[in-house]
């Protein structure tokens, strides 16, 4: 017989996977291609750069003091007091803000008003949304999710309606991370929270920075696409490249999903269940080799379908692309027990030693072979980087048994 906490396990991973694909599907295969079509290859390579900063700052901002604040959980029941996060939020929100303003402008190569104004109003719903989820996962309620997650697909095609008159790509965002900031601020209330300093804020403030670094670094390795391939080759070459990866992370965003419902699970576990780790390597593994299959099988029929007019160069790295996505799944299915068990300072120090190798080696090759030849290096990077996250995590558990050993 299963369990009722297996089946609560299994059933909030289909929950957070329905959320998560609802979003996906809709601005990937419906929005995304009528949106190539009508602005160009090169305009359509400069939305989906941006994104890849929003993505890179504003989300990677929330996600972490969601992170933070689930894994702290415990600390604050015993404290019975609150206030870090919301204080780090409001300060976090100006610097992303002036951040990804400022990032934008330089993209664009000139002041352009609409870009760089309704841009950083993106980014700041993006990291408003990546928040306040948190609410939802402490009381592990993935059926609010869903919800908040259906309300961003609506958005999503509100703001396509709008693009349709205005041109002005941005509404699609803007009004689909609004819908669902609205719904979870109402949800949650954490929106409202009094800020304030707690005796646990050094070391909350310590764990934040140490984790956001860590997560900005790791989403360099994951935008790095767009965000060096837009200055090397253009925004066409970004819009092939893109669109080479669609079908990969379609087939592989069970991750996502499955990564934050076991965080939120892990959260209270202790070290004796630190062993389900290997497990997830094996099962990770055969997700990855049948998602690889998957993208393959159903490659050309699709792309033909949503984005014709790139076929042929998308066929031509796919393979590559596809390898690269599915080693990324990998990593992120095993995230989860790094965060929970290993020191704050690995995260930088993963994150770090794998940025160095996805870049160093996609720049090499793509010196060498142009776009193909950056598809391969970034499989080595990428490569290095789950080689030493596993290393460290074997070594972190190893040291922990000795140390329980030697007591």
């Amino acid at each position: 017989m299963i369990s009722s906490t297996k089946k609560k396990v299994v059933g909030d991973i289909f929950l957070n996977i329905l959320a998560s694909a609802l979003p996906i599907g809709v601005l990937q295969l419906l929005i995304y291609p009528k949106i190539a079509v009508i602005l160009g290859g090169n305009e359509y390579g400069l939305m989906l750069t941006i994104y890849s900063i929003w993505i890179m700052i504003s989300h990677s901002l929330g996600n972490v003091l969601n992170n933070i604040k689930l894994l702290r959980l415990k600390d604050y029941e015993t404290i019975d007091e609150d206030g870090d996060i919301a204080l780090l939020l409001r300060r976090w929100i100006s610097i992303s803000s002036l951040i990804v303003f400022c990032i934008i402008w330089i993209y664009c190569g000139n002041f352009n008003a609409t870009h760089i104004i309704l841009g950083a109003i993106s980014g700041l719903l993006i990291l408003l949304k990546a928040y306040l989820e948190v609410g939802f996962r402490i009381k592990i309620n993935y059926i609010a999710i869903l919800v908040s997650n259906l309300l961003l697909a609506l958005g999503f095609i509100v703001g396509f309606i709008i693009f349709r008159f205005s041109r002005i790509w941005e509404f699609v965002f803007i009004f689909g991370y609004l819908f669902s900031v609205i719904y979870c601020s109402i949800k949650t209330q954490l929106l409202f929270e009094k800020p304030h300093k707690t005796v646990l804020y050094s070391s909350i403030h310590k764990d934040s920075v140490s984790l956001l670094i860590a997560a900005i670094i790791l989403n360099l390795i994951n935008y790095a696409d767009k965000l060096v391939l837009y200055p090397l080759m253009g925004g066409t070459a970004v819009a092939v490249y893109y669109t080479a990866t669609i079908l990969g992370k379609i087939t592989g965003m069970l991750t996502g999903p499955i990564n934050s419902v076991f965080l939120s699970y892990i959260a209270r576990w202790d070290e004796s269940r630190a062993g389900f780790f290997f497990k997830m390597l094996g099962m990770g593994s055969s997700i990855s080799v049948v998602g690889y299959g998957i993208t393959m099988l159903f490659a050309r029929p699709v792309i033909g379908l949503l984005f014709p007019q790139w076929l042929e160069e998308v066929l031509n790295i796919i393979p590559l692309t596809t390898v690269t996505i599915m080693l990324g799944v990998l990593t992120s299915l095993l995230q989860p027990f790094v965060l929970k068990y290993c020191k704050m300072e690995w995260q930088i120090a993963i994150s770090a030693a794998g940025s160095v190798a996805y870049f160093l080696f996609a720049l090499i090759f793509w010196h060498f072979f142009g776009l193909k030849g950056f598809c391969i290096g970034t499989i080595i990077g990428i490569t290095v980087k789950l080689v030493i996250m596993i290393g460290v995590y074997y070594k972190t558990m190893k040291d922990n048994r000795v140390k329980v050993v030697d007591a």
